[in-house]
């Protein structure tokens, strides 16, 4: 294939990202996987692609943007982008190093990292596209991101950001957790090196390379043999694992709602609680965190208990720390005078389009779509209504939309997908640029299918989010 490669040394790193997974399905999706035993990646020089190589014929390297403990991410053009006029063709494309494609359940967690973050398709998670092999090199490519690593901005604020910045970050990350959690998985390596602020604001959680599941009740045993535990490999960050991943107790959301915590402190402080000491070590020095001034009672309280040492006192779920940390949300549901009216109206606004689309429109029935789309349209609508619950606003628009697009026009999806943008818009609580982003939102979905674009519904809540601008 040409690809070009130099030779570099490759440091040691803190994690060593991995999945539990089912070593069947690898030998299905790899061909000729070589194993071997594991070698030490200070002890091999580490090939790397030179810009210009040119992977399965399609990604071209740019350049280098990373390098960590399983391999290097690189900046890299989708040549089937370019060719489809696609307005940025950029990729990040994450290959293992040749130290860890010697064992096997390196390429195994590779593989499961691209399989599991595809289920999690949330707007603070990061998007993984695929994962192949071109001769020696294993990889993922995934979303580029425009910005900055967390640990970068937590570095560059030795004092911590101010609280009104840390606020929505906080606020991402936890929807991005609480999302993967409900879907039972754990990230299991959370901090802010796998955490990246998206053009300055938008969290992005990164790398759920050694996620791991959580105990299903009921599994036999037969089915948990098929599978290696990605806690096996040894695979955490002592200053951000809990005491029970030390100590190989099962995954739990708990797990994460530590890393977070710590990461939350150092956020508003620019410091580890417990300056960097492992779980273990600092509950036996007898550490405690120290009060973090100028933030709300409700938000110390919800990171001191983020950060108990013992499970069983610790905020279990990444939901319920944002709960604790924001407080019952009061979202106002009832609308202005203006907007009140306009809805109560129905909209007469683009009437006379909005009957004719109604006369114009395909009919599909839900009965008639194949019960394979049928099922996703359902989960989706699911996964939306929990996002709902969990006040998820983002991850619930992402899944109305999802199960828009696999049925048009449902009554189901058009229904909730309008009631929660009504919602937002009436949100008397929503800043300036909240409703900028919604009005963009809407703008998107108006562009995007022509049923919603005449829904006389969507065409008042945009025109009332203009006048209020």
């Amino acid at each position: 294939m040409g690809t070009q490669v130099t030779k570099r040394k490759e440091t040691d790193d803190q994690a060593l990202p991995a999945f539990d997974t089912d070593k069947t399905t690898l030998r299905e999706n790899l061909d000729a996987t070589r194993v071997n035993a594991p070698v030490s990646p200070a002890s091999e020089a580490q090939t790397e692609l030179s810009p210009g190589a040119v992977l399965k014929d399609r990604f071209e390297i740019v350049s280098v943007l990373g390098r960590g403990g399983m391999g290097v991410v690189y900046r890299a053009i989708d040549r089937r982008k370019v060719e489809a006029q696609d307005r940025d063709p950029h990729v990040a494309l994450k290959a293992l190093s040749q130290s860890w494609q010697r064992d096997e359940r390196m390429v195994i967690a590779l593989q499961r990292e691209a399989r599991k973050a595809q289920t999690l398709a949330h707007p603070n998670i990061a998007t993984v596209y695929d994962f192949d092999r071109d001769g020696d090199f294993v990889y993922i490519t995934m979303e580029q991101l425009s910005g900055q690593p967390l640990d970068e901005v937590i570095r560059a604020h030795p004092k911590g950001l101010p609280v009104r910045q840390v606020r929505p970050i906080v606020r991402g990350l936890c929807n991005a957790l609480a999302y993967a959690h409900n879907k039972g998985i754990v990230h299991s390596d959370f901090k802010p090196g796998n955490v990246f602020l998206h053009e300055g604001t938008h969290p992005k959680v990164l790398d759920f390379g050694i996620a791991r599941a959580t105990p299903v009740v009921g599994e036999s045993a037969a089915s948990s043999q098929t599978q290696f535990d990605a806690g096996d490999l040894g695979a955490l960050t002592p200053s951000y694992a809990a005491v029970e991943m030390f100590q190989g107790a099962p995954p739990h959301p708990a797990d994460d709602v530590y890393a977070l915590a710590i990461t939350v402190y150092q956020l508003l402080t620019g410091r580890h609680p417990f300056d960097n000491l492992p779980a273990p070590q600092a509950r036996s020095a007898g550490r405690k965190p120290e009060p973090i001034r100028g933030i709300r009672r409700r938000e110390w309280q919800a990171i001191r208990r983020g950060l108990e040492y013992d499970r069983k006192d610790r905020i279990g779920h990444a939901h319920d720390f944002l709960r604790a940390f924001e407080g019952r949300r009061n979202t106002v549901l009832a609308a202005s005078a203006a907007v009140l009216l306009a809805l109560t109206l129905g909209g007469y606004y683009g009437y006379v389009q909005w009957e004719d689309m109604k006369r114009t429109a395909p009919e599909i029935t839900f009965t008639d779509l194949p019960e394979q789309t049928q099922a996703a349209v359902l989960s989706a609508l699911s996964e939306g209504d929990l996002s709902r619950e969990y006040d998820d606003h983002a991850g619930a628009l992402a899944a109305y939309r999802s199960a828009y697009a696999l049925h048009p026009r449902n009554s189901e999806a058009t229904e909730r997908l309008l009631g929660l943008l009504e919602t937002l818009a009436t949100d008397q609580a929503a800043g300036a640029d909240a409703r900028a982003a919604l009005a963009d939102n809407i703008d998107d979905i108006m562009a995007t299918d022509a049923f919603l674009g005449a829904h006389p519904r969507l065409r008042t809540l945009r025109d009332t989010l203009e006048i209020s601008r």
